[in-house]
């Protein structure tokens, strides 16, 4: 089975990117873990008011979704690293992080063989209707997403801001994997 997931803060994208993929990869075999419905069902605080326990929820989470139903390829909405810039900015306000909670999110983030980030571009944020406080958030956590990419255990590929592009580089990496030829 091939992982991929895509990292980045809110509307640069990833939603709408998986969509056009699924559009273009139409005959594979794909299961979706979206870990932003996650984010909703989690028991404890999440986003602007995320705690330490939430991080270790959602690796728990992550954990049970990658041992989910056999696929040619799964595809997460977001990645650990994700999860690390959320517990990075969660550690700001917490007495202390065990760095065994950090040690588990990059172990796995090494069970990705793809993470792509999707930065904010001039473009960003695309969707109008969105709050100043929001996007002063949404900043903040891509500045918490990068310091992740820095930490991340394999190499992450920075996505091109262009839809066709992007599309066009992550069906390069799909169809160059080994776990999706014949």
């Amino acid at each position: 089975m091939l992982r991929v997931g895509f990292t980045g803060t809110n509307w640069t994208g990833k939603t709408e990117t998986i969509r056009r993929l699924l559009e273009i990869h139409k005959d594979a075999s794909v299961a979706i873990v979206s870990l932003s419905d996650y984010v909703t069902k989690c028991p404890f605080p999440m986003k602007e008011k995320q705690t330490l326990d939430g991080s270790r929820w959602m690796v728990e989470q992550v954990c049970n979704a990658m041992d989910g139903p056999h696929v040619d390829l799964q595809i997460f909405d977001r990645t650990p690293l994700d999860i690390l810039a959320f517990t990075l900015y969660a550690q700001r306000r917490a007495a202390a992080c065990k760095p065994r909670l950090l040690q588990s999110i990059l172990e796995l983030t090494s069970q990705f063989d793809h993470v792509f980030y999707l930065k904010p571009s001039d473009q960003w944020p695309v969707n109008i209707n969105v709050a100043p406080g929001q996007v002063r958030f949404a900043r903040k956590m891509d500045y918490y997403i990068r310091k992740s990419l820095d930490q991340a255990p394999i190499p992450v590929i920075e996505l091109p801001w262009d839809m066709r592009e992007r599309c066009r580089v992550v069906s390069e990496c799909l169809l160059n994997a080994p776990q999706l030829k014949g």
